[in-house]
């Protein structure tokens, strides 16, 4: 079995070398491009979003270069992500595609997802099929802590691309531990790499929420590398969504880490009592968190046609009339133009630059 899953952010530098290591034949698709999303619009319904399309390329993309199964993580509740799986599933095979489809239909219950390793590797009893999985998202929380370094020294760098050439030997040398003891010196490494960076530590950039639909919030192709662009405007990216955070939610690989979905969902009680699916119920507690911090604006990113982000979408800018808060949300599909995204952000930025200098004048 030669197995392919689809990209989504940085989670295929998390899986690839591990499974690799314990049998699994993997053939991960390569990197995103216009050719992927062009592929992914042509076979797609209408109505799917940018994520679902993108998938879709993947998928194209990698059983043409031999994969056979794919394995599709799963979802349920108001979100259409727990019916890709299924339809993807039917639009390859109308296309000739033959190949086995694994879906993680129950993605709350971590037993559900051992078996799924188990079955797809050569692991043959459930306990090393726990360590292989802690070990594969323990890899995806080194990530995420590196791209937050990355969003620190970005807009505080001297040299120009110092930031970026250090997150990307962040992320190789996070991809060489591949077990415990190498990642845990993995993890000292990479800090070492970033503390080489020289920064203006005087410097006090502006500091912008970034939060919504995961998929589009994390993935660079997705959203047009939005993060990079903020950090080159010398604006401090805080993330409001990480998926090692999403992941820990359903899978309490870090019991004492804090459930987000359950502090978003507290925070959140007065505008959103309920979660709307995907990730809605973090987008109105964190753009309300955001705000109590002192953070200078949110950036709303989300697919269109997404149901969650929509509702989150009205309520969030219902805070910001209430509070007075900055608050952009920004579209994605196929249709975007780079322009005229970075001309809107461009503008957001200088709306929130203006108001800091407001702010120092009155005070």
């Amino acid at each position: 079995m030669r197995l392919t899953v689809p990209h989504m952010g940085m989670l295929h530098i998390a899986y690839t070398r591990v499974l690799r290591k314990n049998g699994v034949d993997m053939v991960p698709p390569p990197k995103a491009t216009i050719k992927t999303l062009n592929l992914g619009v042509k076979h797609s319904p209408e109505y799917a979003c940018l994520p679902f399309k993108i998938n879709i390329g993947n998928m194209i993309e990698a059983l043409d270069a031999g994969a056979d199964a794919i394995l599709m993580p799963g979802g349920y509740g108001p979100c259409r992500f727990g019916y890709y799986g299924i339809i993807q599933e039917q639009i390859l095979r109308e296309l000739g595609y033959t190949f086995k489809m694994s879906t993680t239909d129950n993605p709350d219950r971590l037993s559900d997802m051992i078996d799924t390793i188990r079955d797809i590797s050569s692991i043959k009893n459930r306990f090393d099929g726990y360590r292989v999985f802690f070990l594969i998202l323990m890899r995806m929380a080194a990530l995420d802590r590196a791209e937050a370094l990355y969003h620190y020294y970005k807009p505080r760098e001297i040299n120009t691309g110092e930031s970026d050439a250090a997150l990307k030997q962040a992320v190789l040398t996070i991809d060489l531990a591949d077990s415990y003891a190498k990642l845990l010196s993995a993890a000292g490494n990479v800090k070492k790499l970033f503390r080489e960076v020289r920064i203006d530590r005087g410097f006090r950039p502006l500091r912008v929420g970034v939060l919504g639909e995961i998929f589009v919030t994390i993935d660079p192709f997705a959203n047009l590398s939005i993060e990079k662009k903020l950090g080159e405007m010398r604006v401090e990216v805080v993330r409001g969504v990480w998926l090692s955070d999403w992941l820990n939610d359903r899978f309490r690989f870090k019991p004492f880490r804090r459930n987000q979905t359950r502090l978003s969902t507290k925070i959140a009680k007065g505008y959103l009592d309920y979660p709307s699916g995907g990730e809605s119920i973090e987008t109105v507690g964190k753009t309300l968190m955001f705000h109590k911090k002192g953070i200078d604006g949110v950036l709303h990113i989300m697919p269109f046609t997404c149901m969650p982000e929509l509702v989150a979408s009205a309520v969030i800018h219902r805070i910001s009339k209430d509070r007075d808060y900055p608050v952009l949300s920004m579209i994605f599909d196929e249709h975007v133009s780079e322009a005229n995204m970075f001309t809107r952000l461009e503008a957001f930025v200088d709306l929130l630059e203006r108001r800091k200098c407001e702010g120092i004048s009155r005070n």
